[in-house]
């Protein structure tokens, strides 16, 4: 009977042949793996992105002419239209009065005075702009702004476009009649029409550019990024009579 010393070299061939193919199942089942984690991750961070960004915006805009203890503005709202548009609003939103309405205010900015609440006026603007490249970040993603008081504060991240319509009421029903873009006379605007297009960060989630229609322009993209379109209608309750 004869013993086995050994294996053949057809037989270490063929083992070294089935290694190769479980070895190249297993990187194929991370790559994938890998990729669709990547997938989720980015549309998940992509709709919290656009749903943060209409949630900022529509509780400011929603807020236009308020002005607590001061006197009401006639420009308390404006925009301007193009490639990015963006919207600038002014009321008392962003800050609380010291005292109570019809009292004198004692602090270091007040006249010292009764309704003396002018210190209180907020601006704030919205609008899109790319972040300076930075050693830590030499590609930085197109991301929306919010201006207050003429401090610039980046808000979030991958907003590629936004685009805002304004509802007028031209016949005093607290009714939008139609939607335009930035209106000479402001003041009639009831209501505020807002488009955001959203990018994923990531880029390389899809196996070819993916066109895209937005503001009524279909766009085909040279990057592999995944977008959505999100909208929402704001009431400028301050604005109804």
């Amino acid at each position: 009977m004869n013993k086995q010393s050994g294996f053949s070299l057809i037989e270490i061939m063929i083992a070294l042949l089935i290694g190769v193919f479980l070895l190249g199942g297993m990187l194929q089942i991370f790559s994938v793996s890998q990729q669709t984690y990547r997938m989720q991750s980015n549309l998940a961070r992509l709709q919290e992105n656009g749903r943060f960004a209409l949630d900022f915006l529509a509780h400011d805009i929603r807020m236009v002419g308020y002005w607590g203890c001061m006197t009401s503005s006639t420009s308390d709202i404006s925009g301007t239209d193009g490639t990015h548009d963006s919207i600038t609003i002014q009321g008392s939103f962003d800050l609380t009065p010291t005292g109570l309405c019809g009292s004198p205010v004692n602090s270091a900015n007040s006249c010292g005075t009764v309704n003396c609440y002018t210190d209180l006026k907020s601006t704030i603007t919205y609008k899109i702009a790319i972040p300076a490249a930075t050693p830590s970040s030499p590609n930085p993603n197109i991301t929306l702004y919010r201006n207050t008081n003429n401090v610039s504060n980046p808000l979030i991240e991958g907003i590629q476009d936004m685009q805002i319509l304004y509802g007028i009421d031209t016949n005093v029903d607290e009714v939008a009649d139609y939607y335009v873009p930035a209106y000479s006379n402001m003041q009639q605007v009831v209501s505020v029409r807002i488009s955001l297009l959203v990018a994923t960060l990531d880029d390389h989630l899809s196996i070819q550019p993916m066109a895209y229609i937005y503001n009524g322009v279909t766009t085909l993209p040279t990057d592999y990024k995944i977008r959505r379109i999100f909208n929402t209608t704001v009431t400028l309750r301050n604005h109804l009579s």
